[in-house]
């Protein structure tokens, strides 16, 4: 419970300033190149990725809490600092030191998680994780949108208002410092650091075959899978959003977390009963044919659906997942295995973004989208025929 609690706090502020992130991206720091905005994203989650597999390692060695409690706090720092910035340049910095906090904080708080359940309730288990992540996102919108709005009517500057928003964005973490600091403890005793002959993370994705398949397909997935920067710059250009009406794009991001929490508790049940297989390729076929759809996208009503099923999508897929790899990964291990599947899938993610803005701007927003979502398909296709054992 103190790991979902922190899980909240900690998206409503992330969530307060992730919807104006492009608006304030594009239309305060004045950045129209596409491949600009993909590049920041891909740089700010390259070295969070790479640190996960030896954060995950000494977890298992030293234990989880500290460095959940640790990555939070460099979340927070991040936030302060990301208003700040005068040109898209000045982004990198903290937003690098954001994906290092959560680098840092992702895999022992999973492992702690897994720890603190039984098998059979682990899909539940990240499913209210999840849930409890998104009620923090649905808050979080609604709580920025109503401090840009007071900051509007008290004179201040709208570019500076969408910097207030980033300040005010750090204040709920700080409850989750203290929650994960005074609230949790860990459920193993037996941390020791000494040496050790056991296989490494990527030792035993690779000789785990249907570990090594399913990791090699989600990597291929996560490459084309849009991004909600994307999908929230898309949304503004087919609906002509100018930043003075910056409520409409932070409804349309709403919309992702009002589908995402349900979603997320019904699936993680569904794949401790039934497997985790059948709601990972839902997810994925619905992600598939929204992505595709987004090119024909050309009203409000119709961008909005599309926004609701992308968190149906992640709903149905992150849960299942994270429950699908915990089940796999040995218990003394169960840290570094999991960070390192989640920095090789999270890599593949890295020149994602830049792709899909690099065919944006040869060829039309339509395209990428369509080429995107012909390939969540195809990933869709090619896990449905991965073998599977029955509780996984």
């Amino acid at each position: 419970m103190p790991i979902s609690f922190a899980a909240f706090f900690n998206d409503m502020g992330s969530d307060m300033l992730f919807a104006f992130y492009p608006l304030f991206f594009v239309q305060v720091l004045s950045v129209t190149d596409m491949k600009t905005l993909g590049l920041v994203d891909s740089l700010a989650l390259l070295i969070g990725f790479i640190i996960m597999p030896f954060v995950g390692r000494l977890a298992d060695l030293r234990g989880r809490k500290h460095l959940i409690w640790g990555g939070y706090a460099l979340l927070q720092i991040s936030r302060l600092t990301q208003g700040l910035a005068r040109v898209w340049i000045h982004l990198i910095p903290p937003k690098m030191l954001y994906q290092i906090g959560r680098g840092i904080r992702n895999p022992p708080r999973e492992a702690l998680l897994t720890d603190s359940v039984p098998k059979e309730y682990r899909g539940r288990a990240f499913g209210f994780l999840g849930s409890m992540d998104t009620f923090g996102a649905i808050i979080g919108p609604v709580l920025g949108l109503a401090l840009f709005s007071w900051f509007l009517n008290m004179g201040v500057n709208i570019d500076e208002a969408y910097r207030w928003i980033f300040f005010c964005a750090a204040l709920p973490t700080t409850a989750s410092v203290l929650i994960i600091f005074f609230g949790t403890k860990e459920v193993r005793n037996d941390f020791k650091l000494k040496k050790t002959e056991q296989k490494g993370g990527f030792t035993v994705i690779k000789e785990n075959k249907m570990l090594l398949t399913f990791t090699a397909v989600i990597c291929l997935f996560t490459f084309w899978n849009v991004s909600e920067n994307f999908m929230l710059v898309s949304g503004a250009q087919i609906l002509g959003i100018p930043k003075e009406e910056f409520w409409t794009s932070v409804i349309l991001y709403w919309l992702i977390n009002v589908t995402f929490a349900p979603t997320a508790f019904f699936a993680g049940r569904f794949s401790d009963k039934y497997g985790r297989k059948i709601p990972i390729v839902s997810g994925m076929i619905i992600l598939g044919i929204m992505t595709v759809s987004f090119a024909f996208a050309f009203n409000l009503i119709t961008v909005g659906v599309l926004f609701m099923m992308h968190g149906i999508y992640q709903g149905l897929f992150r849960p299942s997942v994270q429950a699908w790899i915990a089940d796999l990964a040995p218990i003394d291990k169960r840290a570094e295995v999991i960070g390192t599947f989640k920095m090789l899938v999270g890599l593949s993610d890295i020149p994602g973004p830049f792709v899909f803005g690099l065919i944006w701007d040869l060829f039309s927003f339509e395209t990428s989208f369509i080429v995107g979502g012909i390939f969540c398909l195809l990933c869709a296709f090619l896990l449905w025929f991965i073998p599977m054992k029955r509780n996984v």
